[in-house]
Formats: structure tokens, sequence, C-alpha cells
């Protein structure tokens, strides 16, 4: 779901309606572009996620029941700095996530890891572009261990698992694990022979921590 998307959705939790003016509906969300207003709009009616009642945009509401969620197996917590934190194959608990709010894919392929460290704040994940916090929860494509260069990983060297940028050089073999931070981070360089484990990409990020 875009940023947009979920902009206007918290809108219509905080205000109850508001009327289907889309200029005035920018203006509140911070888009200036009446017709993107508008575009975004009729994506959340389509998912039924909001109606138009008497001139005014309210949010649909409805009983949630087991069957709206999604659960995923939270594993505990990957560095984005140096890889220090032990990666174990336990599941913590599982994290429930609407199906509404999940992106496109199968869900057994899916797992949930919280990030630790603030070597990633630069990142620019998904669609939504998003950054990754201390404290915030990934959500990890556990089937993609063949990432491309520019995608974000969860890596795990050495039984230590971290949150990286990938990048890899076929000229000279190498691997290099980068940050994107507003702080000075160097960044992590092996060689594709060197005991390197792609644990899966990263493709969302939820926005949790305080």
């Amino acid at each position: 779901m875009s940023s947009i998307q979920n902009k206007l959705l918290a809108l219509l939790r905080d205000q109850g309606s508001v009327p289907l003016k889309y200029r005035e509906i920018g203006r509140r969300i911070g888009e200036k572009y009446p017709q993107t207003v508008k575009h975004h709009i009729e994506i959340l009616k389509n998912k039924q996620l909001i109606q138009e009642k008497n001139g005014l945009l309210v949010l649909n509401k409805k009983d949630l029941t087991s069957e709206d969620f999604f659960n995923f197996p939270f594993y505990g917590i990957a560095n984005c700095g140096p890889a220090t934190a032990f990666a174990e194959d336990r599941i913590e608990g599982f994290i429930k996530i609407s199906k509404n709010a999940f992106p496109k894919g199968n869900v057994k392929d899916f797992y949930l890891i919280q990030a630790s460290g603030n070597s990633m704040n630069q990142a620019q994940v998904g669609q939504g572009k998003k950054n990754i916090e201390d404290g915030d929860i990934v959500i990890v494509n556990a089937k993609n261990q063949n990432p491309q260069n520019g995608d974000y990983v969860v890596s795990i060297i050495e039984g230590c698992a971290n949150i990286k940028k990938f990048s890899y050089n076929p000229n000279d073999k190498q691997v290099v694990l980068i940050s994107e931070s507003t702080d000075k981070y160097f960044p992590i360089v092996l060689h594709e022979n060197d005991n390197l484990n792609i644990a899966g990409k990263i493709i969302d990020v939820l926005k949790i921590s305080n």
C-alpha cells in the first residue's frame, strides 16, 4: 500500500469522515495534485477499504476475524551495523498483518525480523521508499536468495544476521554489503567464495518504532 493511501486511511481514522473534495484532502495529507488524490481514493474504494456516503468519504467498517489476517513468523533481531546479533533458526512468535496491507506473494515465503541500529536509516525500501530505523520490523522474502544489485537483504555472516544493501561486482568477484545512514559506516566486503548466506530480500518495513 502506498504512502498516500496510508495517509488517506490515517486521515479517515482520525476524522471519521471528510468531504469528498480532492484538493482539500490533498492539502491535509500533503499531496498537491488533486488527480493523484482521486486516483488513490479510487484504489482504496476498489479494495473496499473506504466508501462515499452523502458526499463524505468514510472508512468501510467491519468486524475483523482471523480470516482477515496473516500470521507471520518473527525471528528476533538483525543488526543494521556490524553483524553481531546471532542468527537463530527459532521462531520467537507470530505477528498478525492485515491481508489488505500485505504485498502480493505466497505468505509462506515470508518472515519478519526486527532491525537494530541506525546504519540503514537512509534506505529506500519498496514503492514507499521506506527507511529502516532502530526497532522497525522488516518483511523478508525468504525465497529470494539471489539478490540483484541495489536489493536490501538479510545476510548471515559467521552465524550473525545483519541488514544491508547488496552489491556484487563480477569482475573481482566481490560482494559488498552497504550501509545507508546519516552516520558513517564502512561497508562489509566479501569474496563470492566466503561463507555468506543471503537469508532473503527485504520487501517492506513496518514502522512501529517509538
